[in-house]
């Protein structure tokens, strides 16, 4: 499995071939559109160009909205660095698994994520503005959470105890910062995006975005006030999106093709299902 710095080059990829495919400008905007933020600025980042919804004004800035990153010594950083220690129990269980699985930022691979939560089999084909969607708004969420990494430049705790984590430990993990967590808060503004598309389905939908950001804590990547924090960050990110016509106008798009993927009665396994929603209940730690 691919280190957290390969999958932002994954996403970056996944998001130039989207691009491609559904006509988004790569350079300026046409007259009247949203500007967009371009690049990716977390340390861990690598690739190409990735486009958000958001510019530097509508940007939310986490560094002034979370709390500041625990340090050594505090009581906040002990109860971080217990639980990473409590957690590596978790190695090559059930809910290890899942924390690999949800490694991957791909649009692809978040569809398929998302398909137990609202009953539905999610593709790039069956909903190829969704998949847009979560790749952009992963970018915005990246960008809101750029200047509190770069502020607090909290390592991370596989650095500080003890453990094995769930991933490789490359160079660019190793070099990228803790706080607060880029896949909680991308996975929290997605599962936020999925949950107003399909609101009868917002508790399933959230259950799952936030067993995603646990998996961070399962794998051993961050601490959990990185999670916690970057759910909050998150949180603003969405707010701060329905600024955008480009989303708003993406997300009617996005909501048609859920609807119809949702009637076509084309359902994910049922027990699979039913295994995914008893590992995302909250996690657990003794």
């Amino acid at each position: 499995m691919k280190a957290e710095a390969a999958t932002y080059a994954a996403m970056a990829f996944a998001l130039t071939v989207l691009v491609a495919c559904s006509g988004v400008p790569s350079a300026a905007p046409a007259s009247g559109a949203d500007p967009v933020m371009g690049v990716i600025k977390d340390p861990a980042a690598t690739g190409g160009e990735q486009l958000g919804y958001l510019n530097a004004a509508t940007t939310p800035d986490a560094s002034q909205i979370i709390p500041p990153a625990p340090k050594e010594g505090e009581a906040r950083n002990d109860v971080d660095w217990s639980i990473f220690r409590a957690t590596r129990s978790f190695e090559g269980s059930e809910r290890w698994k899942l924390a690999i699985n949800d490694d991957s930022y791909k649009p692809e691979d978040l569809l398929k994520d998302f398909s137990c939560s609202v009953d539905a089999q999610l593709t790039v084909a069956k909903a190829p503005t969704l998949a847009k969607i979560l790749a952009r708004v992963g970018t915005d969420a990246s960008n809101a959470a750029a200047g509190a990494k770069n502020l607090y430049k909290r390592t991370r705790p596989f650095l500080h105890n003890p453990g094995n984590i769930c991933i490789e430990r490359s160079d660019g993990l190793v070099k990228s910062f803790d706080y607060p967590s880029g896949h909680a808060s991308a996975s929290w503004v997605e599962g936020l995006v999925i949950a107003e598309l399909a609101p009868d389905r917002a508790t399933q939908v959230l259950q799952r975005a936030r067993g995603y950001g646990e998996s961070r804590i399962v794998c051993g990547l961050h601490n959990w006030s990185a999670v916690e924090s970057g759910r909050t960050n998150g949180a603003s990110v969405f707010a701060a999106l329905h600024s955008s016509q480009a989303f708003r106008t993406d997300m009617a798009k996005a909501r048609e093709e859920l609807d119809t993927a949702r009637k076509s009665g084309a359902k994910p396994d049922a027990a699979a299902c039913a295994k995914e929603a008893e590992l995302t209940k909250p996690l657990a730690v003794k």
